[in-house]
C-alpha cells in the first residue's frame, strides 16, 4: 500500500480536482462523511456532547462539514474556531456559512462541560511550523480531557513528512486519514499521536498519481498474503529451498539456534548451520531438524574450514551470516569467503555488520540479492555517525545506504524501515516494544533467509519477514505481556502469525 508525504498528497488532491474534474467540495463532503461514519459506528447513541475544533484551512472545512452531518443526525454538537475567520479558504468559508445557517452552536472557547468526543480539524497535512501561544494551550487542554479524541486527516501538530511534533500536538485515539496513509503517521513520535489509523476512500486513489507513484510503501494484510510463498500438495523438502545459517561462535549457540529455527518456521525445506565446533551438542539437542557443519573457531581459518564452507555455499539457495559469529580473524575469513559469492542471496546481520564497518570496500559490487539488517548501533558503526543522527533521519539513512551500495537495507527500530536501491522504502507497521529483547534480531534474520531460500526476491522477503516478525511479536505480547517477552516467545509465535495471515484473520492497518 502506498505511503505519501505532504507534497505528494497535495499533488494527488490537485490532480483529482484539475485533471479528473472532481470538485474540491465533493472531496470535502466525502472526507466529512468518512469521519461521520467512524463516529456513528463507535457511538450510535446520540445523547452525547461532541466538540469539533476547526481551523481556517480546508482541514477546518472538513471539520465544519462533520459538525453539520452530526448535528443533522441528532447529535449534540458545538463548533469552535480559534483562528481568524477572515483567513478561511473559500471552501471552508462555504462550510462555515452552512453551519451558521443551520444554527449549529458555535462557542468562543473550550467548553466547561464534559464532552464525549472531541474532533480535531485545526491543522491539516500542510503544517510546517511550531504551534505556539493560544493554539498550543488549546491543544494541551484538549489532551487533558477524558473525551475520545478523533483527528481529521492528521493529528494537528504532527508532521506528515517525518512524524515530528511541532512543539505540541493533538493526542488522538483515532485518526481518519484520506486517500493514503501519511509517512508521519507511521513514524514515531507521530504514530503515538495518531492512535488507530483508518484510511478512508474519498475518491483519491492511485489514478491521482498520474503515473508518478510515490516511493513510500507499507504492507497491509492483503499485501502480505500475496507475498507468502506458495505451498504445493505434491512436493518434498527440496521443493522449499535450502538456507545456510552461518552463526554462533563458542558460547553463542543461542544466536544460531534462533536464526536456524526461524528459517525453518518460514517454511524453508532444509536449514544447515555452519557453526563453531563447541556448539555441536547443544544444537543437535535443541534443533535436531537442522543439518550441522562445524569448524574450529579457535584457529585461523584453514583449508579444511574453507573447503567445508565452500561446500555449504554451493549447497545453499540463500545464506545468512552474522548472528553470534564473533569478529575474530576466523570470522573475518569466513565473511570474506561468503562475500565472494555475490551471485547468492545473502543476509548480513549482527557480527557480519560489525566486521563490515571496518572493511567498507567489501560492500562494493553488492546487488539487490543481498541485504543488511542493522539495528541503530550497528548502522552507526557502518556509517561512522551517531545514533541520534540516524534516529532523526531514519528514512533517509536507510534509503541512502540502499542506493549507495545497491542492496536492500533493513534498518531496525521501533518502526523498521526497508530501503530499496531504486529509492523505494517500506515502513513496517507491526510489532511492539516487547520485542526489544536479546535474540529478536536473530529470529528476524533467520526468517528472512528462510523466505529467500523459498524463492522470494530480496525486496519481497525483506518486507514480508519484517511484517510477520512484528506480527509474531504482537501475538507473543498478547499472550505473555510485552514486558515479559523473550526471544523464545517471539520465535514460537511465528507459526501462529503465519497461519493467521494465511487464514486471513490478521486485522488490517
Amino acid at each position: 500500500m502506498y505511503l505519501v508525504n505532504s507534497q505528494e498528497m497535495k499533488q494527488c488532491d490537485n490532480n483529482t480536482i484539475a485533471y479528473y474534474g472532481v470538485p474540491s467540495m465533493v472531496l470535502m463532503e466525502r472526507a466529512a462523511l468518512a469521519v461521520f461514519s467512524e463516529i456513528t459506528k463507535c457511538y450510535p447513541q446520540k445523547d452525547i456532547r461532541i466538540l469539533v475544533l476547526c481551523g481556517t484551512g480546508n482541514n477546518g472545512g472538513d471539520g465544519f462539514a462533520v459538525a453539520r452531518l452530526l448535528y443533522l443526525a441528532g447529535y449534540q454538537v458545538e463548533v469552535f474556531c480559534p483562528m481568524n475567520k477572515e483567513k478561511m479558504t473559500p471552501e471552508t468559508k462555504s462550510q462555515y456559512d452552512t453551519v451558521l445557517k443551520y444554527h449549529i452552536p458555535e462557542i468562543n472557547g473550550l467548553p466547561e462541560h464534559a464532552c464525549t468526543i472531541v474532533v480535531d480539524a485545526l491543522f491539516g497535512i500542510g503544517l510546517s511550523r511550531q504551534i505556539e501561544g493560544t493554539l498550543a494551550e488549546i491543544l494541551q487542554k484538549l489532551n487533558q480531557m477524558s473525551a475520545f479524541k478523533i483527528a481529521v486527516d492528521i493529528a494537528s501538530g504532527v508532521s506528515a513528512d517525518t512524524g515530528a511534533v511541532f512543539g505540541t500536538a493533538f493526542y488522538a485515539d483515532l485518526t481518519v486519514t484520506f486517500g493514503f496513509a501519511k509517512i508521519g503517521q507511521l513514524l514515531y513520535p507521530g504514530a503515538e499521536y495518531t492512535g488507530e489509523l483508518v484510511v478512508a476512500d474519498i475518491g483519491i486513489d492511485a489514478y491521482s498519481f498520474l503515473g508518478q507513484s510515490p516511493m513510500g510503501r507499507y504492507l497491509t494484510q492483503a499485501d502480505a498474503v500475496k507475498l507468502l510463498p506458495k505451498r504445493k500438495a505434491y512436493s518434498n523438502k527440496g521443493s522449499y529451498g535450502k538456507a545456510l545459517v552461518i552463526a554462533g561462535s563458542p558460547d553463542m549457540a543461542g544466536a544460531a539456534y534462533f536464526a536456524a529455527k526461524a528459517a525453518y518456521y518460514s517454511g524453508c525445506g532444509l536449514v544447515r548451520i555452519f557453526t563453531a565446533r563447541e556448539n555441536r551438542e547443544i544444537l543437535l539437542t535443541k534443533l535436531p531438524e537442522a543439518i550441522l557443519t562445524v569448524y574450529d573457531a579457535k584457529e585461523d581459518c584453514c583449508k579444511e574450514t574453507e573447503d567445508a564452507l565452500e561446500e555449504c555455499l554451493q549447497w545453499a539457495d540463500a545464506v545468512l551470516i552474522g548472528p553470534g559469529l564473533g569478529c575474530g580473524s576466523t570470522a573475518q575469513h569466513i565473511l570474506e569467503q561468503v562475500i565472494r559469492h555475490k551471485e547468492k542471496k545473502i543476509v548480513f546481520d549482527a557480527d557480519a555488520l560489525n566486521i563490515l564497518s571496518g572493511k567498507e570496500a567489501w560492500l562494493t559490487g553488492m546487488t539487490e540479492n543481498q541485504a543488511v539488517t542493522p539495528h541503530l548501533g550497528e548502522m552507526s558503526r557502518l556509517l561512522k555517525c551517531s545514533i541520534a543522527q540516524i534516529k532523526n533521519n531514519l528514512l533517509q539513512t536507510a534509503a541512502d545506504f540502499a542506493k549507495r551500495w545497491q542492496m536492500i537495507c533493513v534498518l531496525k527500530d521501533a518502526r523498521t524501515i526497508v530501503g530499496m536501491p531504486n529509492g523505494e522504502f517500506y515502513i513496517n507497521t507491526t510489532g511492539n516494544h516487547g520485542m526489544a529483547t536479546g535474540g529478536s534480531g536473530d529470529v528476524l534474520a533467520g526468517f528472512f533467509a528462510g523466505l529467500l531460500a523459498q524463492g522470494l526476491s530480496c525486496r519481497d522477503a525483506a518486507a514480508l519477514s519484517v511484517y510477520l516478525h512484528g506480527k509474531a511479536g504482537d501475538i507473543a505480547a498478547s499472550d505473555k505481556g510485552a514486558s515479559g517477552m523473550i526471544a523464545s516467545d517471539l520465535l514460537n509465535a511465528i507459526p501462529a502469525a503465519g497461519k493467521e495471515l494465511a487464514d486471513g484473520r490478521c486485522p488490517a492497518l
